[in-house]
């Protein structure tokens, strides 16, 4: 069945974390867009490769707005021009939209889906879009198809060096207006707790670019199933909004790799109990050194008969192997 989902995240240099020993000390555009799309990118600023084994990766395309100039349309380009345009060490380089598909529209119709969404509400706006489609098997064996959709921070600014506004485009994060009402709202809400306040704020949120952009995602996706002749349809609204009386679903995500990793763990876990188990015999050993030598040879003859016990379990003798009657 089609399933609602949505999510938007920033790109930014920050790792926001410390670096891992020879790993990367910061994020980059580059790296980013290497991973969404399966290609090998050079990454000008950092004087390296970047190239990921996605052998999920069906579709990829840039969009750009009408006039914009070739370059655009060469991915590594594109994306180098974007690390040039950003100064800080922490800058944000880049929106992500990730979106699920349908199952029930073929390739080609997610596609046009996808780029008809983009199209209308970032690439009509002043940005770029660097779109990669996904399809990997999902946690019930079936496809999972979903897009990456990249998209730039700066309009295009031809009399830039670096081929971008010398400034972020703000209100493509949200209105300054929008932003104000919405505290104002909350901040009212919070203070009185009533119904026509909650009513307020609700209707003001209404108005945020995020909620604008998943009401969208909803409406787009089920004219594409009813175009396609599917009953399915999605819902970007909450459970209890559409009067669904149910916990929500969880998103498995890492969780459905843990069988796979089952083995490997289990391994570990046996190695380290054992070597927990000699550190602690050794322990032993050294305190009856110092204190009692007796006590340790005594010591040294229980390890003796522990291991004989140990081996003898695995050597019962063919009597004690109970008959099996092979007549009944």
């Amino acid at each position: 069945m089609a399933i609602y989902h949505l999510r938007l995240k920033v790109v930014s240099r920050s790792l926001g974390r410390a670096p891992r020993p020879g790993g990367a000390t910061r994020r980059s555009a580059i790296a980013a867009a290497a991973y969404r799309s399966g290609e090998r990118l050079y990454d000008i600023t950092q004087g390296r490769w970047f190239d990921f084994d996605k052998p999920d990766v069906v579709h990829t395309e840039i969009l750009a707005p009408t006039g914009a100039p070739s370059w655009v349309f060469d991915r590594q380009t594109l994306h180098n021009q974007i690390e040039r345009s950003e100064r800080r060490a922490d800058a944000q380089l880049l929106r992500e939209v990730e979106v699920t598909c349908p199952r029930e529209l073929s390739r080609d119709q997610q596609i046009d889906l996808v780029r008809n969404f983009v199209r209308e509400h970032y690439v009509n706006r002043g940005m770029v879009a660097d779109i990669a489609i996904h399809c990997p098997q999902a946690a019930d064996g079936l496809e999972q198809p979903h897009a990456h959709v990249l998209l730039t921070l700066r309009r295009l600014d031809a009399s830039s060096p670096t081929g971008f506004s010398s400034t972020k485009e703000r209100d493509w994060n949200e209105r300054e207006d929008v932003a104000r009402l919405v505290a104002e709202a909350r901040k009212r809400f919070n203070d009185t707790g009533l119904e026509v306040d909650k009513d307020a704020l609700d209707a003001a949120e209404a108005l945020r670019n995020v909620s604008i952009w998943r009401a969208a995602w909803s409406t787009h996706a089920n004219q594409a199933l009813e175009a396609a002749g599917s009953e399915a349809r999605i819902d970007h609204r909450t459970l209890e909004a559409q009067g669904i009386f149910r916990a929500p679903q969880i998103s498995l995500g890492i969780a459905r790799h843990i069988e796979k990793a089952y083995e490997y763990v289990r391994a570990r876990v046996t190695q380290w109990v054992s070597i927990k188990h000699r550190a602690d015999i050794y322990a032993e050993v050294e305190h009856y050194k110092k204190r009692d030598p007796m006590k340790l040879t005594d010591f040294v003859m229980r390890l003796g008969d522990m291991a004989e016990e140990f081996a003898a379990s695995f050597r019962k003798p063919a009597h004690d192997i109970p008959e099996v009657d092979l007549e009944r």
